[in-house]
């Protein structure tokens, strides 16, 4: 009965919870204007034509849509703007390098993607030959007995180390919230129960392959069979992989997605050359009071008056008045 609840029913139901937070969240995003044009860039803005910009400075400050494109790839790829971290103390006048919070965040991600590419054996059949490559270079095949997989450890050292910073960092422990600390216990109890499913509390990898392809295919039945003759420790691995999965879309772990529809990353500097039309603000364009058109789009104004603004805030607003806040309405 707990391989069927844990191996068939609680996948399926996290992977349905799954698509459906992702798309909505993307939507949501998709549908959201942008009203101001605030790009985050370090390098100099294409202005005069007199005024020289280097290779740096097309992907630090783009002003095409190549450009922009260019920059987004450093960012997906290489975390471009956490390789700058820097701080900065305003009492001693000057600034050190943090950009070892870049090191754990590359040596994590990239150790996911090897885990997740090594993890694809088991829903390809026949398995890609750069996939069975990929998991002979890094598991030092023939050397150790059984065979160590470097990024399998790698990425729990690297949880670790972004969880220390969040416990031993007065800053980053001030600003850290509890939802921060959980996915990051989430993911080291998957790594690590993975890891002891691998070098020692064995699971028969044969069955794992035969249930998740029998899931893949909807073939429910086969599942349910296959489901009650693999090893219980399968199970914990996979319930909480299954609970990842749920728990992805509502949390901080969707900037995985996040990142392509940030405005300070995807948009290009050319505030001197274009101008930007606030869609919240038809205000600023009287021709368009009825509704703004953007890309094809018509926004509404979302101004409140005050009697509806006071409608929905009443308690807080209460509560300001009982402190001996003055409330003076204004025309919104």
């Amino acid at each position: 009965m707990i391989g069927v609840i844990f191996g068939v029913i609680v996948p399926y139901i996290a992977v349905a919870i799954f698509v459906v937070g992702v798309v909505y969240r993307i939507v949501n995003w998709a549908n959201s204007p942008v009203p101001l044009k605030i790009p985050t860039t370090g390098g100099q803005q294409r202005s005069l034509p007199f005024i020289k910009r280097t290779v740096y400075d097309r992907f630090d400050s783009p002003y095409t849509w190549w450009e922009t494109a260019g920059r987004m790839l450093l960012e997906i790829f290489l975390f471009r703007s956490l390789l700058k971290n820097t701080r900065y103390y305003l009492d001693r006048v000057s600034q050190k390098d943090a950009r070892w919070l870049w090191l754990f965040g590359i040596l994590f991600h990239y150790s996911l993607l090897l885990v997740l590419i090594r993890h694809s054996r088991f829903f390809l059949e026949p398995v890609p030959s750069f996939v069975e490559m990929l998991s002979e270079i890094e598991s030092f095949k023939g050397v150790f007995i059984p065979s160590v997989y470097i990024s399998g450890l790698a990425i729990v050292a690297a949880l670790f180390l972004l969880w220390f910073r969040r416990i031993f960092l007065s800053r980053e422990r001030t600003l850290s919230l509890p939802s921060d600390h959980f996915a990051l216990i989430l993911l080291l109890a998957i790594t690590i129960s993975g890891n002891l499913m691998r070098y020692f509390f064995k699971a028969d990898l044969f069955a794992v392959k035969e249930l998740l392809m029998s899931l893949m295919s909807f073939n429910i039945g086969h599942a349910v069979e296959v489901a009650e003759t693999i090893e219980p420790i399968f199970y914990v691995h996979f319930a909480l992989a299954s609970f990842l999965l749920a728990y992805f879309p509502f949390s901080k772990l969707m900037h995985a997605g996040g990142v392509l529809f940030s405005p300070t990353r995807n948009m290009p500097n050319d505030n001197r050359a274009r101008r930007h039309v606030n869609p919240w603000d038809p205000a600023d364009v009287p021709l368009l009071a009825k509704g703004i058109t953007v890309a094809g789009r018509t926004y509404k104004s979302k101004k409140l008056d005050w009697e509806t603004y006071y409608e929905m805030y009443t308690d807080q607003l209460q509560e300001i008045e009982e402190a001996n806040y003055k409330i003076v309405p204004e025309e919104l």
